[in-house]
């Protein structure tokens, strides 16, 4: 998905105004799953106040982003409104040896951290509220031994994608996990899955 063409910004609907603004609007959130952040400032003199609105917006599939800046006067947002638009394409995808490397260095340390979590309820007791907490928790613990932390989730998206598996049938996709290298460690989220555990008998003599 492509993002490098500037947005409609409506801002006839004056939602740089609103606090908190009306951000992401409606044109960006068409696009996907999303995450966003803002900042005001704001500079006064004799005769009016010019407000700046700066917004980031980050799509959760692709880690694309894109900045918005609006200033205007407060006594006339329509008359005196100006905006600008930055892109920024997503980051290229990591290779063999960067997942390889991700995986030593983080893999075991949040299959540990999900494993003490068990019997216990964490945050909202919302599946994807697990894993947040694990990263940001490690992130915190690996900054403060001077080591790169993992990224933290953006929304329902944790890290780097690895894998999407849709199931035509039960059992047709029976080791496609194994053959993918889903490994300790890796984040798995599913929409609709059916477990079964099988056990096999040692054969009779």
């Amino acid at each position: 998905m492509s993002h490098q063409k500037d947005f409609d910004l409506a801002l006839s609907t004056k939602w740089f105004t609103k606090e908190p603004p009306a951000f992401p609007i409606p044109s960006m959130k068409a696009l996907g799953p999303c995450t966003s952040t803002y900042s005001w400032t704001w500079e006064q003199d004799f005769t009016d106040t010019t407000k700046t609105l700066i917004c980031a917006v980050l799509w959760t599939d692709t880690k694309a982003i894109t900045k918005v800046r609006v200033t205007w006067k407060r006594s006339d947002p329509m008359g005196t409104v100006k905006a600008e638009q930055k892109h920024y394409p997503a980051p290229p995808p990591l290779s063999e040896e960067d997942l390889e490397k991700a995986h030593k260095l983080y893999g075991d340390n949040i299959a540990v951290w999900a494993e003490e979590a068990v019997g216990t309820t964490v945050g909202d007791g919302e599946c994807w509220t697990l894993i947040q907490r694990a990263l940001v928790d490690l992130a915190e613990t690996y900054r403060q031994y001077g080591k790169e932390p993992p990224l933290l989730s953006q929304g329902r998206t944790h890290g780097h994608q690895i894998l999407t598996l849709t199931a035509p049938s039960i059992g047709s996709n029976s080791g496609l996990l194994q053959l993918a290298d889903v490994r300790r460690g890796d984040i798995l989220e599913l929409k609709s899955a059916h477990f079964q555990i099988i056990t096999e008998e040692a054969p009779k003599r």
